[in-house]
């Protein structure tokens, strides 16, 4: 009788890791790269239309490559069209946001999303309170307090609205996915909200215009490797919390703000003061509080 190496499992849990970290660092890239567009002429809507066209092509492709139905049952597909909405609406806030505001404010700002996840579940009885899930929000709202530098920095109060409703509208798609997934296969959902975005997106710039493309060779570079960098994430993301997890998944993610932080300097020189790099620190702090106190739930179940 043959026994599983224990050395397989490893090598499938790091490489999850190893590709956790790049969805992070991609989504990063695609949210620093679109700021840099911005730069050269492109608009929020021409850059939403770029990478949700390319995102839907590439996963077409590949669940036409794998024999996987594209169709959803009337059911399903009426809620993944209603998430695609919701998926659209912030979307378009949080891109245009970043034309007012500095690239790492924005990502750490909406990565508060897993916060209002954890209250949903909590509020919704799937997840117990505790102790640390209480010491998670304290901490993160002091972090945003900090990070937005509300008795100090005067930034745009649009850009902070845009942002703090794009928090609360991934909430919403993330808690609702989940049920009109069910149990089958969620790309075909995602692929149906990606439709959604592309007519809703095509709507607006036929109506009210504004699809610009960038005048200058880096902006163009920027306008490309934004989407790319948003596929590759968008698509390896499904890989990942396959083998990982979505619980696991998240809290490797969290190098997202981190990284874009980074890529604002050193593409875009925006600089945060030491109090705003301390907020942004909090809240990813309380994220991987709130997801490591997940992790320890099966355990205590047992």
């Amino acid at each position: 009788m043959q026994h599983a190496s224990p050395i397989a499992p490893a090598v499938t849990h790091w490489r999850g890791v190893i590709m956790a970290l790049a969805v992070g660092v991609s989504f990063a890239s695609n949210t620093s790269l679109a700021a840099l567009a911005y730069r050269g002429g492109a608009t929020p809507l021409a850059v939403l239309l770029a990478r949700s066209v390319t995102a839907f092509v590439l996963l077409f492709l590949l669940l036409k490559a794998r024999g996987v139905a594209v169709t959803l049952p009337p059911p399903r597909r009426y809620g993944a069209l209603a998430i695609g909405t919701v998926f659209a609406s912030y979307s378009f806030g949080v891109l245009q946001a970043i034309q007012w505001l500095p690239v790492g404010l924005v990502v750490a700002t909406f990565y508060s999303f897993p916060i209002l996840v954890g209250v949903v579940e909590w509020w919704s009885g799937r997840q117990p309170f505790s102790a640390r899930t209480a010491i998670a929000l304290l901490v993160a709202f002091c972090g945003i307090v900090l990070a937005l530098d509300v008795f100090g920095a005067k930034l745009h109060r649009l850009g902070i609205g845009l942002v703090l409703a794009g928090a609360v509208g991934v909430t919403i798609v993330m808690t609702m996915s989940a049920r009109v997934r069910g149990a089958g296969d969620s790309r075909p959902v995602t692929l149906h909200m990606l439709g959604t975005a592309i007519t809703i997106f095509s709507l607006v710039a036929l109506v009210h215009g504004g699809v610009q493309l960038p005048h200058t060779p880096l902006a163009w570079a920027a306008f490309v490797g934004a989407p790319l960098f948003y596929s590759f994430g968008i698509i390896t993301l499904f890989v990942v919390v396959a083998e990982l997890g979505p619980v696991k998944t998240s809290l490797f993610m969290n190098i997202e703000p981190v990284t874009s932080v980074v890529l604002g300097f050193v593409l875009l020189d925006q600089r945060l003061g030491h109090i705003q790099l301390f907020g942004i620190g909090l809240v990813v702090s309380a994220v991987v509080l709130i997801e490591s106190a997940k992790l320890r739930l099966p355990m205590r179940a047992r």
